[in-house]
């Protein structure tokens, strides 16, 4: 009995040590970049493919921000009361990586759209679309 609970207890170590270097490794993939300098929120939508996202014309609300990977969601909550609530959430982002937020809501307020890039890769986060109706 006594090697059975020896042999759990490591097994039980290998594991939680496991655990922890992929969370580490993960918080290394994108890493803190609050430091640097990326191009402004506006030039950055204008440079956009348009067909990525577009923000609809006549819309009742257009958000683009420039924030902190964790104050995505705050972003969001500006336009709950539109929209319904919507939220972000991402493994391996840093807290404090940079990212630029686009919400934008139909004229009607019965539709929206969001993207979320990295300001340093480029790449899309989130994305968000009305669904479509058949």
């Amino acid at each position: 009995m006594k090697k059975i609970v020896t042999l759990f207890t490591m097994l039980l170590v290998v594991f939680a040590i496991g655990v922890s270097a992929n969370a580490a490794y993960a918080q290394e993939k994108y890493p803190d970049n609050s430091t640097k300098k990326f191009s402004d929120v506006n030039s950055f939508y204008s440079s956009l493919d348009r067909s990525h996202y577009t923000e609809y014309e006549n819309a009742k609300m257009n958000i683009r921000e420039k924030v902190l990977f964790k104050d995505i969601n705050n972003v969001f909550s500006k336009a709950d009361r539109l929209v319904g609530e919507t939220r972000v959430g991402g493994d391996g982002y840093n807290p404090k990586r940079q990212v630029y937020v686009f919400l934008t809501v139909s004229e009607d307020g019965k539709d929206s759209k969001n993207l979320v890039v990295d300001a340093e890769t480029q790449k899309t986060i989130a994305k968000g679309e009305p669904l479509k109706k058949p």
